[in-house]
């Protein structure tokens, strides 16, 4: 169901509304300790794992990679692996919740990961509801059957367990689960993707929690020791586009969501302007100016659930022609400011945005939904070009 308020009201309940929307390091950059082998900040690993033989699996299973990931601002990553322990397969594995260690075969249920909720360092709050996950992997085997896998489960008050309570509906909220082959075949090379992994809202339990498993192998004990896993920079993505807008209820023909602008010709400039919001827990406001005589230009503004994400849109409706008709004239928006910039710039795009050197070198690269912040601190002082797909803007960092 759509929801109409103003921005004023949607920012006041930004302020008194305390949900989480993001993961605290969610780029790995914070660790808690100099070792290459100290887990990092939020995470957990078989070094701090419970269970009758979590000793024995306490031996690192992952370790901190350092220089940062080609386009990312940041300056390290995670790196996991799978290690054979009296030649059981253990599978790397790292967790915002707890690793349960209860069991010799890997395929027993006493093995698992779970929410910790008695112990703040074991659990993770989360009253945000994505609508999808992104996350950047590099992921060797030594097998092309493989599969890594990333997992993220938004369950209720409860001590969630995965696999175990993964059937039980009434535990959890919604799931985001990828599978994924290795994208290199050599252990000495990387090769990042991002993964776009949608969440499923199929579960009937408030959102209370949210549990995040990275394993170098989907099957317990599966793969072959070495293999390796490497993330960073995991994003929760919420939705602020439109899928339509109406002009006295008449649908624009050719809409594109990224098109923030169009022309709509009328015969009388008291139409009705509405828009249809890509979710039902984004707001949208609606707001109307007289220009002139002919014209009136009406401005619909999205805001989704974690109240940063947002996007503007425009419809100006025009008396100029005689015969009723709805033209659609937009084009895709790239907006720099400020510019010259210091430590930060607010994009507005929708797409990969790059920031190259003047010879074309992609330096830095994000993705942008609407309004983005991305940090310089990076990039030396200079002039570079910031693109997204065929707009360019000169950009200087002072």
């Amino acid at each position: 169901m759509k929801k109409l308020v103003s921005l004023a009201l949607v920012m006041a309940a930004a302020a008194v509304v305390a949900a989480q929307y993001q993961l605290p390091n969610p780029g790995f950059e914070q660790w808690d300790g100099s070792s290459a082998t100290a887990e990092p900040v939020n995470w957990n690993s078989f070094a701090t794992a419970d269970g009758s033989y979590a000793s024995m699996a306490s031996s690192p299973h992952h370790y901190r990679r350092s220089g940062g990931r080609p386009g990312s601002a940041g300056s390290n990553y995670l790196t996991i692996y799978t290690k054979s322990i009296l030649g059981i397969k253990a599978n790397g594995n790292m967790t915002t919740g707890r690793i349960h260690a209860g069991a010799l075969s890997a395929t027993s249920s006493e093995n698992y990961n779970y929410t910790q909720r008695s112990n703040s360092a074991h659990c993770q709050p989360f009253t945000g509801t994505p609508d999808s996950m992104y996350v950047w992997v590099s992921y060797y085997a030594g097998s092309a059957s493989s599969q890594a896998q990333v997992s993220a489960y938004l369950h209720g008050d409860n001590d969630f367990r995965t696999p175990n309570d993964e059937g039980d509906h009434s535990k959890y909220c919604g799931t985001a689960i990828a599978r994924f082959n290795r994208t290199t075949s050599s252990a000495s090379s990387m090769q990042w993707q991002q993964l776009k992994i949608p969440f499923v809202y199929d579960g009937n339990s408030s959102a209370n929690y949210m549990l995040i498993n990275l394993t170098s192998n989907a099957n317990p004990g599966g793969g072959d020791a070495n293999d390796s896993l490497s993330i960073d920079d995991i994003e929760f993505i919420y939705s602020a586009w439109l899928t339509g807008i109406t002009v006295d209820g008449n649908a624009i023909p050719g809409f594109d969501k990224a098109i923030m602008d169009y022309v709509v010709r009328v015969d009388n400039l008291e139409v009705e302007v509405n828009g249809l919001t890509e979710v039902s827990d984004a707001a949208m406001a609606i707001g109307r100016e007289q220009v002139d005589d002919t014209t009136v230009f009406v401005t619909i503004d999205v805001v989704a659930e974690d109240n940063t994400t947002m996007r503007h849109y425009t419809v100006t409706l025009t008396t100029g022609a005689p015969a009723v008709g709805i033209t659609p004239v937009g084009q895709r928006l790239l907006r720099v400011y400020p510019n010259p910039a210091a430590d930060m710039v607010n994009v507005e795009a929708d797409g990969m945005v790059e920031i190259c050197d003047m010879e074309g070198r992609v330096l830095l690269s994000r993705e942008a939904r609407g309004l983005t912040c991305i940090s310089l601190g990076a990039l030396p002082a200079g002039v570079y070009l910031l693109r997204c797909g065929e707009l360019t803007e000169r950009l200087v960092r002072h």
